[in-house]
Parts: structure tokens; sequence; C-alpha cells
């Protein structure tokens, strides 16, 4: 690690000789939660936990980025990032805690020791828009972390909590975008992006590096976007391609208005997976891939299934405190088995100390129907928590 850090202080160095504008930034956010109902200790039961959490509304992260003008409108660019946890320092390696406690179909050839496991992209960028090359986020990721069709920006994406028998993401938008059933960033991505006016585009195709099939493990996204008076409108779809012609698909929409201070949130994330989809290793980013199936009280891996999540919320700046109320309604559905949902209400509460730090509470509640094992055998249906710590950004 020391020896990675001495290379990047040198390239800094060279950048400046080089007259390219860089800069090195980050996140550290930590905390503490209590949860009512939070470690599965049998399958019979679970019992309260206050632990520290990592990456609590925000990935702890370092990067650089930088941009050199090349004469003609025309300017080069990078962007390179690592995400690591506060609590002991390690590096986080993009992983988040599985959603479904069933025994993975297929390992991926992912590992911690990813140096920039966030991103890890360089490209030109002009009047026409910009052209990335390298590992990247999804267009589902950056319209709902960017807080325009998620009004917690996938805040409260990072920890899990037990809901009747499973562990669920307390936001439950990250149980379509970022867990175990999908694949968050990409590798090997080809990343277009434009804007003209009041309209955004978008496109993304992605390699497996696959030898003999181009298509197995590939991936392909859109995006668009439309930024009104006050308001704004997007929508995206991916599609990711297993080795045997299978797609399984993810779309995103929603958007916001902003009436009176008021910024009042909508949108809906849909996860189709084919029966019996098992995606290539080199294409799917987080350590395993568990089949949303596992999901569901008589579930099977050989029938589609699908992940619906609905939010709508609501945002408010008093002075320096953000106020952000959201609700959230996720339903996991195999044909006629549709009772497995989840609601969900977060509130979170920021106040900044100064334009870089911020302390933060929050408190949510979440009820389910459906999901557990054997609802006679004591388990708890319903969850509430809290957390509180701090963020800092540089």
């Amino acid at each position: 690690m020391k020896r990675t850090l001495v290379a990047l202080a040198a390239m800094a160095s060279l950048g400046a000789m080089a007259e390219t504008s860089m800069t090195v930034y980050g996140v550290i956010d930590g905390g503490i939660r209590q949860d009512s109902n939070a470690a599965k200790t049998s399958t019979n039961g679970t019992q309260s936990l206050t632990q520290f959490l990592n990456g609590t509304l925000n990935t702890s992260r370092f990067g650089f980025k930088g941009t050199k003008d090349l004469q003609s409108g025309l300017k080069a660019n990078f962007k390179l990032e690592s995400g690591f946890t506060e609590g002991n320092g390690q590096d986080s390696g993009n992983v988040v805690n599985p959603a479904v406690t069933t025994v993975p179909q297929a390992a991926s050839t992912y590992s911690k020791n990813t140096l920039f496991d966030r991103t890890a992209s360089a490209g030109l960028q002009g009047s026409w828009g910009s052209l990335d090359l390298g590992r990247m986020t999804t267009f589902a990721y950056d319209l709902n972390a960017g807080y325009v069709t998620d009004p917690l920006g996938l805040e409260m994406t990072n920890n899990n909590h037990y809901v009747a028998a499973k562990s669920f993401n307390i936001n439950p938008q990250g149980l379509a975008i970022q867990s175990s059933f999908f694949t968050v960033r990409r590798d090997n991505t080809f990343k277009y992006m434009g804007t003209f006016g009041a309209v955004s585009v978008g496109a993304a195709y992605s390699l497996a590096n696959v030898a003999g099939s181009q298509s197995a493990g590939s991936s392909m996204q859109a995006m668009a976007k439309y930024a009104g008076n006050g308001f704004n409108l997007a929508a995206s779809t991916d599609s990711l391609q297993d080795g045997n012609s299978l797609k399984q698909t993810l779309s995103t929409f929603g958007g916001n208005v902003t009436v009176a201070g008021f910024k009042i949130t909508a949108g809906g994330t849909q996860l189709s997976t084919p029966a019996g989809f098992a995606p290539v290793a080199s294409s799917f980013t987080s350590n395993s891939y568990s089949n949303p199936a596992g999901f569901i009280v008589g579930g099977v891996a050989t029938a589609q299934t699908k992940i619906n999540v609905a939010n709508l919320g609501v945002a408010y700046q008093m002075g320096l405190f953000n106020i952000v109320g959201g609700y959230y309604n996720a339903q996991i559905q195999q044909g006629a088995l549709a009772s497995n949902t989840v609601n969900t209400m977060i509130v979170r509460v920021r106040y900044a100390l100064d334009p870089s730090t911020d302390l933060y509470v929050e408190a949510d509640s979440s009820k389910a129907s459906g999901l557990a094992e054997s609802k006679s055998a004591g388990m708890s249906l319903s969850d509430t928590g809290m957390t509180a710590g701090l963020q800092y950004r540089f």
C-alpha cells in the first residue's frame, strides 16, 4: 500500500508538470446504528444489534480526477477512485452485503485487491459530449445516486438489516441496483454522455472478454434525462447477457419537482431475471451472484423473477439542516408468488457544520409480508433502526 501511495504522489507531481488540472477528493463516512431485528442467530430467531457502520450514508472513498486542455475545444480526462471502510481502514472492494442468504449460484473473479474498485477511466470530452473507457458506474446508479429518481440518493444502501427471514438493504433501492443480484459497476466499458440544452442522453457497452463470444457477459445501457424549470425527468435501461444468451434487464425511471422549497421525488426500478440466468463471472463485480428467486417463499431459479421497487419522498433545506423523508415499497415476484413485500419508511436529517462536514441522524421502520420462512417460528416481520454519524468530504 505504501508503494501505491508513493506512486500516486509521483503521478500527481507529473500531472502538475504537464499542466494537467488534477483534484484529490474523498469522503469519510461512519456512524453507529441500533436495530431491533438485525442479526440472524438461527433459523428461528433474530436479535437486536448495535454496531459501527462503514459508509453509512455514502461509501468512504478517495480518488484522483483531472482534465487537460487539448485545444480546439477538446479535453482529455481521467478518474481513479477507490473505496475503503473507515472502521478498520481496509479497502472496500466494492462489496456490499449480499441481499439474500441462499448459496451463490455463480462465483465472481472480482477481488478485494482491486486498487481502484469504484472507478478507473480515461476519456475525451467536447461540445459533442464525453466518451470514457474503463471501469464505471451504470446509468441506473448515476440517476439514483444523483438524487434524480431516489429521494435519498442511494443513501443507506451499504448496510443490511433482517426483515422476517431475509437480509435486506435499509434503502430498498439498493436491493435491485447494487446488491448481489445485480452489478452496479462495469468493467471494460465504453460510456458516452452528452447534454444538448435541457436534454441529456447516454449509451454504454461493456465487454466480458470471453474467447469465442463477444456477446457472452456483455451489457448494453441507455439513458435519457430532461431538466426543466424546477423539475427533472429521467429513465435508463440496462441489459446484461449471460453465456447462454439469457438477458437480465434493469429499468429505472422517475423524476423530481421543487415547489416552495420542497423537492418531491418519485421513482421506480424493475429488475427482471429470466429462468436459469447465470452471469459470466468476469462481468459480475461483487464477490458472488445470488439469483433473486432465493428471496421468494417457494421460489425457484427455473422461473422468471422480478424485483419492483417504488419510492416517494420529500426533501427540504432549512438553514443548515437538510431533511429527507422517503417511503419505499419493494416487491419480489415470481408468477403467482407475489406476496413477498417489504414497506420501508426512512427519515434522515443532515446538519452542516461547514461545507465539508455533516453530522446526521436517521430513523427507519420496515415491515414485511410473505418473506418469513416460518411465520410460526417466532421470526419478527418488522425492524426499526436508528443511525447517527459523521461525514467528512475533501
